[in-house]
């Protein structure tokens, strides 16, 4: 009889494993498209045997757990990945605004518009007396200053809107953090070494998959189940408690430069990540290239002005005198660069000539040929020597962030079909599983269904 109870009772425990099997691969196969799932599957093992003089008799299967099909190496590799195609991104994005700007090459673009207005100097150098020439001076003028000042403006505001991209992703970190840490207090209560939270550790997981875009993160387990999350040596998670960012600005030789903080008044330098790839562009590039164009203007103004106000312009009023000393550009920079408003009122004050006699048009002349002149730089590079070197080197780095950009997408989806191959759901994979699952089921309700024959069988011959 003892033996009849021992093979109902390894049916029952063969049905317990097979059923748990069959309700995994059911949870498999409804999460098949949930973002972040992880593949689970039962663990198994035989049951410890009972020793017979005959020999050890197995007393069936027993179920060690159900675990997550996960490759924890590929999940690092994955996020460190993740933080260099998130900085890459944000510089590549930034790059293209900056291209969109400049509208490099155009009609409308800086290049151009300087090259119109040393021509027509040029022209005017010809014909002085030429008012057709001396408004049209006016026009082109005013599509370069206002190309500057536009420029320059936009340049601000794509800081601003670098700002308030920080500031937003500042407040999705946050939040991530503060959901690692909830989640670090739900696993630690249900996992006792045994049972694992599988369900939850897919959500800290896919958390961390998110907040690896944002910087260098490195993840540590305790025994507990907890993960301490740390970022460029500060502690982002530990156990329950989540540190806080803020963004701030401080003034930098009158620039505002862009700072995170931790809730406790440390100041946070990511190098990678999105949160990388803000601060550089905010704090560096975006800033270079103001002062490029500042350095443009301000010696573009200072060399026409240091020309025009030793000129004459035309005679005019009664009795007809020429003007002299007036400045033709006014502001000191991008940001400001104007046309003087002695010009705009009166095109005759164009100064062209040292004397003011007809038809000389030395002054025009001499402003003209700045444009070959070797004034920025040191002396080294003409006005169009150093705008080219700005446009090209901006070309230069944009094709190196696109490239290294492609790459690193590559490489992040190479790894991540490989987590997929790995951890994802194979719905034919699953469905095997399914009838595996299903068949020996059965069979063990057979045996079940045998015992039970049998042991009637016993008690109707007493």
């Amino acid at each position: 009889m003892s033996s009849v109870l021992q093979a109902l009772n390894s049916a029952r425990k063969a049905i317990w494993a097979n059923q748990l099997g069959m309700d995994t691969t059911s949870h498999n196969i409804a999460n098949v498209n949930t973002l972040g799932y992880t593949r689970q599957r039962v663990i198994t093992s035989a049951s410890d045997p009972l020793t017979l003089p005959e020999g050890q008799l197995g007393l069936g299967v027993t179920v060690e757990s159900i675990e997550r099909v996960r490759n924890f190496l590929l999940d690092q590799r994955f996020r460190e990945v993740n933080d260099k195609f998130g900085y890459l991104s944000l510089k590549e994005e930034v790059f293209s605004r900056v291209e969109i700007i400049l509208q490099e090459p155009s009609e409308n673009a800086i290049g151009s518009l300087m090259n119109d207005f040393f021509l027509e100097f040029s022209n005017l150098a010809a014909d002085p007396e030429n008012v057709a020439i001396r408004n049209t001076i006016i026009q082109k003028s005013q599509l370069l200053v206002d190309s500057f000042r536009s420029k320059y403006e936009q340049l601000n505001s794509l800081q601003n809107s670098l700002k308030q991209d920080a500031i937003n992703s500042v407040k999705i970190i946050n939040d991530i953090l503060n959901q690692i840490a909830d989640l670090n207090g739900k696993i630690s209560t249900v996992e006792d070494g045994i049972i694992k939270a599988n369900d939850l550790r897919d959500k800290r997981d896919l958390l961390l998959d998110r907040l690896s875009k944002f910087f260098k993160i490195n993840v540590i387990e305790d025994d507990l189940g907890n993960v301490t999350v740390a970022a460029e040596g500060l502690n982002l998670v530990s156990g329950t408690q989540a540190n806080k960012f803020l963004v701030d600005t401080v003034s930098n030789n009158g620039e505002q430069q862009l700072i995170i903080r931790t809730s406790s008044g440390n100041e946070a330098v990511f190098k990678y990540g999105k949160m990388g790839g803000i601060f550089e562009m905010y704090n560096q590039k975006v800033v270079e290239l103001k002062e490029n164009l500042d350095n443009l203007a301000q010696a573009l103004i200072e060399n026409v002005n240091n020309l025009h106000v030793s000129g004459k312009g035309l005679p005019t009023g009664n009795p007809p005198r020429s003007s002299t000393g007036v400045h033709f550009f006014t502001g000191t920079g991008a940001m400001d660069i104007n046309i003087s408003e002695e010009i705009l009122k009166n095109v005759n004050k164009i100064a062209t000539s040292i004397n003011g006699e007809p038809g000389n048009g030395d002054v025009a002349l001499a402003i003209a040929n700045l444009r070959n002149n070797k004034i920025l730089n040191g002396g080294t590079e003409t006005f169009e020597d150093y705008y080219t070197s700005i446009v090209k080197n901006l070309a230069i780095e944009i094709d190196s962030v696109t490239n290294m950009r492609e790459s690193q997408q590559l490489l992040k989806n190479q790894i991540e079909n490989q987590r997929q191959a790995e951890s994802g759901v194979s719905l034919d994979e699953e469905m095997t599983n399914l009838i595996k699952y299903q068949r020996a089921f059965e069979a063990a309700a057979k045996i079940v269904q045998a015992v039970d024959e049998i042991m009637e069988t016993l008690v109707n011959m007493v």
